[in-house]
């Protein structure tokens, strides 16, 4: 390895270790107010970022909100996302009692989900740490699908963390077979799927507040093709800190049918992308407003319907098979 390279995976580590060795003695309040503090350091500091958000909200809400309550709104997204980081420096400690006392769910998963595998669905919203927390903590453990960081000591570190209550973490490279054996068996398995997909790596283009934007279908392909239930999940701070975990209803896939099969994948993923729709309205300031959610133009799609950051799909990353339209 390159002795740079590992230099700096060294850093990182103590840079994390410190971090939970400072964050996670601090009373609840001394972390919001760090959180706000970053928080709103962040949003001065985001440069070309600001415009970024600024182009997502006016895409969503268009002249429905005023420009100030726009500003307010990115101000506590950049909030809301300090604090899911220095939450997992302070649910480090003590995370089971931590997370039994500052998280409620709106209603029991067991009203949900039952003891049936299901499909569970969340994104990068409110925060999505402390879900998979909580749900493994009142019986229903999640096998959840990441991303391993690049630094893998840190991932260790991370990893541990998140499987501190049951949770099981299933890395991202090879994860169908996993989860599938996960749902044979009667488990629950977790995908984050509001990010952007590239067609050629199994995204699709759906509407999205009514501009298309690339999103992963893995989540109603793996869905349609086992039969099994999508169920959602997301957790939303308040103003005291503590989670609430709200529940949307459940999205049953149709019976399987091969020559439907295509048809049937888009339209679970039409309806997955609307309950995140309905999400970022009711709670605004928990979506990351920062991120460029539609980075690619549809082919043959207007230019003039997109934020100013879209740039045209790469030819190389268009399948041959790609019909213009919704797919």
């Amino acid at each position: 390895m390159n002795p740079l390279k590992l230099i700096r995976r060294k850093i990182e580590f103590a840079l994390t270790l410190a971090a939970c060795w400072l964050i996670a003695p601090l009373p609840r309040r001394a972390v919001l107010a760090l959180a706000r503090g970053i928080g709103t350091l962040g949003y001065h500091f985001a440069g070309r970022l600001k415009a970024v958000g600024r182009a997502n909200l006016d895409l969503v809400f268009g002249d429905t909100l005023p420009p100030n309550e726009k500003q307010r709104i990115l101000k506590a997204s950049c909030r809301t996302f300090a604090l899911v980081a220095l939450d997992i420096a302070w649910f480090s400690r003590d995370t089971a009692k931590r997370i039994a006392d500052w998280t409620a769910f709106e209603r029991e998963p067991g009203e949900v989900i039952g003891g049936k595998p299901y499909i569970c669905i969340t994104g990068h919203f409110g925060n999505w740490e402390v879900l998979g927390l909580a749900a493994a903590l009142r019986g229903y453990p999640l096998a959840s699908v990441a991303t391993p960081l690049k630094n893998p000591v840190v991932d260790r570190l991370l990893r541990r963390q998140r499987e501190a209550t049951g949770q099981i973490i299933l890395d991202r490279e090879g994860a169908v077979r996993s989860m599938l054996r996960t749902l044979k068996e009667g488990g629950r398995v977790a995908l984050l799927l509001d990010q952007n997909t590239q067609i050629n790596e199994g995204g699709v283009f759906v509407d999205f507040f009514g501009v298309p934007a690339t999103v992963s279908a893995a989540g109603a392909s793996l869905a349609y093709r086992t039969g099994t239930g999508i169920a959602f999940g997301f957790s939303i701070p308040d103003a005291n800190g503590r989670y609430h975990i709200h529940i949307p209803p459940t999205i049953a896939p149709p019976p399987y049918r091969r020559e439907h099969a295509d048809e049937a994948i888009l339209d679970l993923t039409r309806q997955i992308t609307r309950v995140y729709e309905d999400m970022i309205r009711t709670h605004p300031e928990c979506w990351v407003w920062l991120y460029k959610r539609w980075k690619h133009v549809r082919p043959g799609d207007a230019r003039d319907r997109y934020p100013f950051y879209t740039s045209e799909l790469r030819p190389d990353l268009i399948p041959p098979s790609f019909r213009n339209g919704e797919t």
